[in-house]
């Protein structure tokens, strides 16, 4: 099958008289996936609904929450195209552990996990694949970490903002991050008024834009500076 989804652990290029095919992609795992989409704010899957697929984004980001015991949502994790797939560690279990959800449109590979387990038991390069997977989550979950055990709220929060950001926009002047101060505030363990201060700030600063809705990146060097901050 042929794949736009050049991020995805399972794809791979089609060699043509020894070069790279311009359009030759494909995928390792061609009879488990099928190619989906979600609009804004539709929820991939539920936690505790019975789990039978991971989703390898092309596009777009997920949100990923679980709830509290007083009921609260808490956001647990990020994911944008080459990141993270979602619903790995339902691979093992009965039912998703977690509820992810589009926080933008998303396009993704869909992959049933008897199919991806097939190409596992036949196909060593597939479960070597599947393991540089399982590394991505764990070191993503290190970068979270990384993020909360910030000192100060600035550099969390600049922290977050480069951690969320999809590989290959570190260049550009500006994105749009798809998050409310609210949203943010909860996974920080901030308050919101603590966030819009510090956004305040940011955008004096020039590090962001921040119209209503939006958050864009102007100053990419000041933003690393503030999320690193010299030792004293």
């Amino acid at each position: 099958m042929s794949c736009s989804n050049i991020v995805c652990p399972f794809h791979e290029y089609e060699p043509s008289d020894g070069l790279m095919a311009e359009c030759g992609m494909g995928c390792l795992i061609t009879d488990a996936v099928k190619q989906v989409r979600f609009p804004k704010g539709a929820t991939i899957f539920a936690e505790g609904q019975k789990s039978c697929c991971l989703f390898s984004l092309t596009s777009g980001l997920v949100k990923i929450t679980n709830h509290t015991s007083d009921g609260r949502e808490q956001i647990v994790g990020l994911s944008t195209p080459g990141k993270l797939l979602v619903g790995l560690q339902g691979i093992t279990a009965d039912r998703y552990e977690y509820t992810a959800v589009a926080e933008t449109e998303v396009y993704a590979c869909k992959i049933r996990y008897r199919g991806l387990l097939r190409a596992v038991r036949r196909e060593g390069d597939v479960a070597m694949r599947l393991v540089v997977a399982l590394n991505a989550q764990l070191a993503h979950a290190r970068e979270l970490m990384q993020v909360m055990g910030q000192k100060c709220a600035a550099a969390k929060i600049a922290s977050f903002i480069q951690l969320v950001v999809p590989h290959g926009h570190e260049h550009h002047k500006r994105y749009t991050l798809p998050f409310s101060r609210r949203e943010i505030a909860n996974l920080l363990g901030l308050s919101e008024e603590t966030v819009c201060r510090q956004m305040a700030r940011m955008k004096r600063r020039g590090i962001l834009l921040a119209p209503r809705g939006r958050i864009e990146i102007l100053d990419w060097q000041g933003l690393q500076a503030l999320a690193e901050p010299a030792a004293a």
